[in-house]
């Protein structure tokens, strides 16, 4: 192997990093946004959300999200990136559906349901959070529709980004 192929095999990767980081950034605020006007702010102006967060009410503690929301959502983009790094060329030999299926379905198992800390919507959350703890909405199914059509917005573009790996190999 040539150090070019090594250094066009890095960059690829490296881009591939980025357009995750950015689909989750674009994604995330995409479904926070919507998802906040039609769902959450009632609560929230009502004063019906968890304790436990940070309130739009309080511009003192909602200074640190406006600070932090970028930073925190990127890292956590370059995070997923990643860790799917090492399954892009397996990923690339599906088909389009089966890629973003199988990345709904982890993102929902790994960082929803299955998380290792109690919160709202995650098996813990279930086993160890007090009965009405957490946001008190007043259709609670409506809470559930934001996280899961964020992270399958998500998958759809990384999706079609692996496919484009395929494309390249065949190219070459």
């Amino acid at each position: 192997m040539t150090a070019l192929q090594v250094e066009t095999g890095i960059s690829r990767y490296l881009r591939f990093v980025i357009v995750v980081c950015l689909a989750h950034v674009f994604t995330y605020l995409v479904a926070g946004t919507i998802t906040y006007e039609l769902i959450y702010k009632s609560a929230i102006e009502a004063g019906g959300f968890d304790a436990f967060m940070r309130s739009p009410n309080n511009p003192e503690e909602w200074r640190h999200v406006e600070t932090w929301l970028f930073p925190a959502q990127a890292l956590r983009g370059i995070l997923f990136g990643l860790a799917l790094c090492p399954l892009v060329r397996t990923l690339a030999a599906w088909s389009f559906t089966a890629r973003s299926l199988t990345l709904l379905g982890l993102l929902l198992v790994f960082s929803v349901w299955s998380v290792t800390m109690p919160g709202p919507g995650s098996i813990e959350g279930w086993l160890y959070l007090r009965p009405g703890s957490g946001p008190q909405l007043p259709n609670p199914i409506l809470g559930y529709i934001e996280v899961p059509s964020q992270l399958a917005f998500f998958s759809m573009l990384v999706s079609w980004r692996i496919g484009r790996f395929r494309k390249q190999d065949q190219a070459a």
